[in-house]
């Protein structure tokens, strides 16, 4: 995409990316794990119509190279925080996909003041929410396990093309450890008070019952569209478009 502007800013050690695109009130776009910022591309052109889409790439993703750090959820809601601040954003509606809503959880709990809403997809608070073979292909993660265009898209735009086999093992190692700071109690979800949108896949990675229960915590109800955990931004991106747009349109109590 060449109609916006990128660059970058020195955020808590890292050169990191973003884009933004349009004009209107702001929209942050918060990539899935290993992925990069062009996976919302499909859905950029509409958003755009009514609003100022920023788009991310958070550490050793996409443009954003590594640094001598362990990928965290936690540390990435805190850049994403002081990325905003940089570039003077506050009241922002945020969209976080997979792992980017779990940064977006993270962000939601520790910068409320920065978000008017909330929508989230495909989005865990903790492990638990996936199914239990997705688990354990997280925590032995290998560089072959991932679809060929993530890997491709990565060395597109990565400074180090070489990296995308490190950045899956720091992506391991994360969801082997399991630090408490990068998942949020159920008592956590509770105190967020934003209005939140919640979307699932009707063949997504997520237990059904756990975004069941996940929406009552976040004072709302899981929105179900047709595809698998990828599919229905990739490939039939409309209805998630619909949800999004009606969600975000609506005026705030």
């Amino acid at each position: 995409m060449s109609d916006g502007k990128s660059g970058y800013k020195k955020v808590n050690g890292l050169n990191m990316y973003f884009e933004i695109h349009g004009s209107g009130k702001p929209l942050l776009l918060l990539h899935g794990q290993f992925a990069t910022a062009s996976m919302f591309y499909p859905i950029l052109p509409e958003l755009t119509h009514h609003r100022q889409v920023v788009l991310i790439e958070q550490q050793g993703h996409g443009h954003t190279d590594d640094i001598d750090r362990p990928l965290s959820f936690a540390q990435m809601g805190q850049d994403t925080a002081e990325l905003l601040r940089q570039l003077g954003i506050t009241g922002v509606d945020v969209f976080g996909y997979s792992g980017g809503g779990t940064v977006a959880l993270q962000l939601a709990k520790s910068n409320p003041q920065l978000i008017r809403k909330l929508a989230l997809a495909s989005t865990v608070y903790s492990m638990d929410g996936y199914f239990p073979y997705i688990v354990e292909g997280l925590k032995h993660a290998s560089a072959e396990a991932f679809p060929s265009q993530m890997k491709q898209e990565y060395e597109r735009v990565a400074p180090h093309p070489e990296n995308w086999p490190k950045l899956i093992a720091k992506g391991a190692q994360m969801a082997n450890k399991l630090n408490k700071e990068d998942f949020l109690e159920p008592a956590q979800l509770q105190q967020i008070t934003l209005p939140v949108l919640l979307i699932i896949g009707d063949n997504d990675i997520i237990r059904p019952e756990y975004a069941h229960e996940m929406a009552k915590l976040l004072r709302t109800k899981p929105v179900v569209v047709t595809g698998d955990h990828a599919s229905y931004i990739t490939n039939q991106p409309q209805s998630l478009l619909d949800h999004l747009i009606k969600f975000f349109e609506f005026p705030v109590n």
